[in-house]
């Protein structure tokens, strides 16, 4: 089973040119999937000031300060989850007196989704 890795950040992947000589970290080598621009390809993802700055078949690593090898693995802007259930009522891990509920600040960041919407679980 593929790891996944996570990139969450306002700025949607794109490949455009940057003038930038210097990223601040660079994903090196991983299966970028960005849906909003149709891609799912090996690409290198440069990164700085917590944006991305360079979505790009081959980044050079010298123009990184630190490189990061993520081959084998998915980089992608997080993950939605439209049907869950996070409500714990009163008491962690119950819902309607049982354990059908996930704590979200848990369970959230390592299924990597970013966002979750509720599907009734209070009532």
């Amino acid at each position: 089973m593929n790891r996944i890795l996570v990139i969450a950040a306002i700025l949607a992947l794109s490949p455009a040119a940057s003038a930038q000589t210097s990223y601040e970290l660079l994903l090196k080598g991983g299966t970028v999937i960005d849906p909003r621009n149709g891609l799912n390809a090996l690409r290198d993802v440069a990164i700085t000031g917590g944006k991305i700055a360079a979505v790009a078949q081959n980044i050079p690593a010298s123009q990184a300060k630190q490189t990061v090898d993520v081959t084998g693995l998915y980089v992608a802007p997080g993950f939605v989850d439209i049907h869950v259930h996070v409500y714990g009522g009163e008491k962690r891990a119950t819902y309607a007196g049982g354990d059908l509920s996930v704590w979200p600040d848990g369970w959230g960041p390592r299924s990597c989704t970013t966002t979750m919407a509720d599907a009734g679980s209070s009532g």
